[in-house]
């Protein structure tokens, strides 16, 4: 069994994506004050919050992936059971 506080993966993919939008925008945001103006922006918005949240996110990242991992193991076990019951008649 999963703990508590451990997240699905769907959630945290949701958080994740969730802050990485938060930063396009305050890239964006910051960009556009300092006078940056169009296609400019948005690509230097872009490359900002990715670099960014390289450096901010990682703990997003991380759970994101361990709980991807943890989803993933859940599964290839019930596979082995699954194919262990159909191997073995006498479990039936």
């Amino acid at each position: 069994m999963s703990s508590p506080h451990a997240q699905g993966p769907g959630r945290a993919f949701l958080v994740y994506s969730a802050l990485r939008l938060v930063l396009l925008v305050v890239a964006y945001s910051v960009l556009l004050a300092i006078g940056v103006d169009g296609l400019l922006a948005v690509g230097g918005a872009v490359l900002l919050s990715a670099l960014l949240s390289l450096v901010l996110l990682r703990r997003q990242r991380d759970a994101f992936a361990a709980a991807s991992m943890a989803r993933a193991d859940e599964r290839r076990a019930a596979t082995a059971r699954r194919r262990a019951r159909l191997d073995d008649p006498e479990q039936a």
